[in-house]
């Protein structure tokens, strides 16, 4: 199976004029069973438990009034509205946390984003981190989005500037510092948030592409080019990494000379999630330098680079004829066609190299903790797109608890999906996003993640552009996604 790549050989199945009927009416029912408590302009929850995530506390006993989609109020007092206007939610027992963060989709290409727009909803993420499409599907999405109810905040990356051929179906060339330089350029006044950077390009593009960048105040991010280095594209201003691109390479003495060598002799044919399952960078991995590591990371934190790990996307990758993770319940939550690539990548994948990817998993997974230790600022994403066994709005839960799993706390893995996504758009301060002044963007939950991260999982209501959707609204929304993924 190709790796973040969106060709097929499975055929795709056309929807006909019935079944794109279904779906029209099945997203109108999920509109519907949410009509009542959209049409409130003032919400009060009472009694409920604020979790401070900023702190790692809780502030029982809480009533916060919102009115317009603003959190106008919150104190430690009971408030009682007859008003019709008012819809008063009994938090008694419940635990409220900010709305979440996907920080690395793909949601904007295929039609993804029919299932996409409603199971992020559905899960509580009300915010996502688009890391390129097809330029025109793209710039549709801009617009179509301004306009959709359930568009989630969208930060839009640029398509993929990589080098030629560009590895991924919606990538850009730049085989020169000048068409680099152009791109940016046009990318600048097609109104994205920042520049994607991918595998192949050159050194002579990417500084071209950096400093172009630099200039007209644009942020580039993404891969780090094989034929560079973390440290490299850090000192030209590179300020955010997608899947610890090179890190752990960088880490481990000879391996960067490797990818390297490989970029060199085969520079269109090489990826660097397919490096990771290599035998010689597998062996390598016992001379791992910790003091190595900690020194990038210092630098990392001295730079303010933000680091999206994506664990949950290298697990479905490496984990893909793991019946643990084949077997996955939540199937029904992606389109056919991609589940018979991942079925297919499973079968046919060759388990020694599926082994050394979970060596290369398990050696991310112990970076996470010094990193978090170092300052990095660290952020949730998934890569929810084609990859395997990633499910969007689902899998940021897996992925906040891949991140315990690698010794965060849960406050520390909540802030990646909530404070720390504040803090990477320019927020000022990591004051508290639960407090009077607020977007009043949250999820009501049924347990306490501070106790246990798995908690996020169990919403009960989401509250988000000023609309509220309670439990009943939010399965609406999963029948509506699961019928847009079966077109």
């Amino acid at each position: 199976m190709p790796l973040r790549s969106n060709t097929s050989s499975v055929p795709r199945r056309r929807a006909g004029p019935g079944s794109l009927l279904r779906l029209v009416l099945l997203i109108l029912l999920a509109q519907q069973a949410l009509a009542l408590p959209a049409l409130a302009q003032s919400y009060v929850i009472r009694d409920v438990t604020v979790v401070d995530v900023e702190t790692g506390t809780h502030r029982p006993g809480q009533t916060l009034i919102i009115e317009d989609g603003t959190i106008r109020a919150m104190r430690a007092e009971p408030e009682t509205c007859a008003s019709d206007d008012v819809v008063t939610i009994d938090g008694t027992g419940q635990y409220l946390i900010p709305g979440l963060w996907d920080m690395h989709v793909h949601s904007h290409r295929d039609r993804r984003w029919t299932y996409h727009y409603p199971l992020f909803r559905a899960f509580g993420v009300i915010g996502v981190r688009d890391a390129g499409s097809h330029l025109g599907s793209a710039l549709a999405a801009m617009e179509r989005a301004r306009t959709d109810p359930l568009a989630p905040h969208v930060i839009w990356g640029s398509p993929i500037i990589d080098g030629a051929p560009p590895f991924n179906s919606f990538g850009l060339s730049a085989e020169d510092e000048a068409s680099g330089r152009i791109l940016v350029r046009e990318i600048r006044k097609w109104g994205f948030d920042f520049v994607k950077v991918y595998d192949r390009l050159t050194p002579e593009a990417y500084h071209g592409i950096a400093d172009e960048a630099r200039q007209l105040g644009l942020r580039v991010e993404g891969h780090v080019p094989l034929a560079l280095s973390p440290l490299g594209v850090v000192a030209s201003g590179q300020t955010l990494i997608d899947h610890l691109t090179l890190v752990l390479e960088a880490c481990t003495p000879g391996a960067l000379d490797m990818v390297h060598e490989a970029q060199a002799k085969a520079p269109g044919d090489t990826d660097s999630l397919e490096l990771l399952m290599d035998d010689r960078f597998a062996s390598a991995l016992d001379s791992y330098d910790a003091a190595l590591c900690n020194a990038q990371f210092r630098q990392f934190a001295d730079r303010q680079v933000w680091q999206v790990p994506t664990l949950i996307e290298m697990k479905g990758y490496f984990y893909a004829d793991d019946p643990a993770v084949t077997g996955d319940p939540r199937a029904d939550l992606t389109s056919p066609r991609l589940l018979a690539e991942w079925q297919e990548w499973g079968n046919e994948a060759d388990p020694a190299q599926l082994a050394n990817g979970r060596a290369v998993l398990d050696a991310q997974m112990r970076m996470i903790r010094p990193m978090q230790d170092a300052g990095v600022g660290l952020l949730t994403g998934t890569d929810a797109s084609s990859e395997p066994w990633v499910f969007a709005g689902a899998s940021v839960h897996d992925e906040l608890a891949m991140f315990v799993a690698a010794g965060l706390s849960p406050a520390e893995a909540l802030r990646t999906a909530t404070i720390n996504p504040m803090l990477y758009q320019g927020r000022s301060s990591e004051g508290a996003l639960i407090a009077p002044g607020e977007q009043a963007d949250l999820v009501l939950l049924d347990g306490d993640p501070l106790a246990d991260i798995s908690n996020t999982r169990r919403i009960s209501a989401v509250f988000t552009q000023g609309q509220y959707y309670d439990r009943s609204a939010l399965d609406a929304l999963l029948d509506a996604a699961r019928e847009a993924a079966a077109q």
